[in-house]
């Protein structure tokens, strides 16, 4: 075999050293990169899981106190961040027995809040905020949990509607004391309509007999002259007419108001796991003076459905939706009436391989 066809037989027959090197290298950035993404990945979702545990413990609490109609600072559920920031406690009745207990949940490795203070609802569900001892009712609260590579904020409104990582307007309720007596001596008395009492004035009657007027006469000596060119025709006295006295005008009755409707959602469930198309099923109860119309909304239809459709209830009675996982993810659904809403956290894992 020729020199030329040796070479040429190796160099066709493997990849030299420099290739293989280079080959390497490729394969593990791409790797590095990959196992990078994945690590973001689960820190993302831990960090998400533990804001949505953090936000249900919250609602718990609020729904506790104005079940309970907690008046007083010692029957406030609340939910206090522990002063390393790395876990919460939450004080409610966690046992059903009537009295308060305290459970201590720790955030998952690496996550830690960025403040410590408490929050507490009062019977009307408004928010008691507390920071270094200093309280405050009707208070805007906005908690940051940090994560290796991210950060979530939890915010809750002054009349303690709850939400995760969106934008929240406030709506800080001030408390108002209303003074009946002022508001009694600034009243407007009523204004009663004047009536004309003054008699109407005789109308002459068409077709009637004018009645002559007589001119009056001058006494002379106590004898009255007459004109001897005109007789004397005694004068018929005309009968007064009698004055109509005007109708009082009646006063229009007011309406009374509706009642407003007044309610309260609840679910089974705060936090709901399914898999890819798989379904789960989540009961809503109502609290209400009347009946509710509810219906369940999705925060992304294309990726998770919500089936049930508008279903009416009444007091104390409860229905079941029907979710559907289409795609993987972290969703919401809200269900919603004319005078409450109520949101469910929902974790769309992958399908089983």
């Amino acid at each position: 075999m020729s020199k030329a066809n040796f070479k040429t037989q190796r160099k066709g027959g493997g990849f030299s050293a420099i290739e293989l090197l280079i080959t390497a290298t490729v394969l593990t950035i791409v790797t590095g990169f990959g196992l990078m993404g994945i690590t973001r990945a689960r820190a993302a979702v831990r960090l998400s899981g533990a804001a949505r545990e953090y936000a249900s413990y919250i609602e718990k609490a609020r729904m506790y106190s104005i079940r309970r109609h907690a008046d007083e600072a010692s029957e406030r559920a609340n939910v206090a961040i522990s002063a390393d920031k790395t876990s919460y406690d939450v004080t409610m009745d966690l046992d059903g027995d009537g009295g308060m207990d305290t459970r201590t949940i720790p955030l998952p490795e690496g996550i830690t809040f960025d403040t410590v203070e408490t929050i507490g609802f009062d019977w009307r569900g408004r928010t008691w905020n507390t920071v270094n001892g200093d309280t405050r009712s009707n208070a805007q609260v906005s908690i940051t949990m940090v994560g290796p590579n991210d950060t979530i904020s939890i915010d809750v409104t002054g009349s303690g509607d709850i939400t995760i990582d969106s934008r929240v307007f406030d709506d800080e309720v001030p408390d108002v004391s209303l003074r009946v007596g002022d508001l009694a001596a600034g009243a407007t008395p009523p204004t009663s309509e004047t009536i004309d009492t003054t008699p109407e004035t005789p109308v002459e009657t068409p077709g009637t007999e004018p009645v002559p007027v007589t001119p009056p006469s001058t006494e002379v000596g106590g004898v009255t002259p007459t004109d001897p060119a005109r007789p004397t025709t005694p004068t018929t006295p005309t009968t007064p007419t009698t004055p109509t006295t005007p109708t009082t005008p009646t006063t229009p009755t007011t309406p009374s108001d509706p009642t407003p409707l007044v309610c309260t959602l609840s679910t089974d469930l705060e936090l709901v796991i399914v898999r890819e198309d798989k379904t789960a099923t989540i009961q809503v109860g109502v609290t209400s003076n009347g009946t509710v119309s509810i219906t369940g909304s999705s925060s992304k239809p294309s990726d998770l459905q919500v089936i049930g459709g508008a279903q009416t209830l009444g007091s104390g009675s409860f229905t079941t939706f029907t979710i559907k996982g289409k795609k993987a993810g972290v969703y919401t659904v809200t269900f919603s009436s004319s005078c409450a809403t109520k949101v469910v956290a929902v974790t769309v894992l992958p399908k089983l391989l």
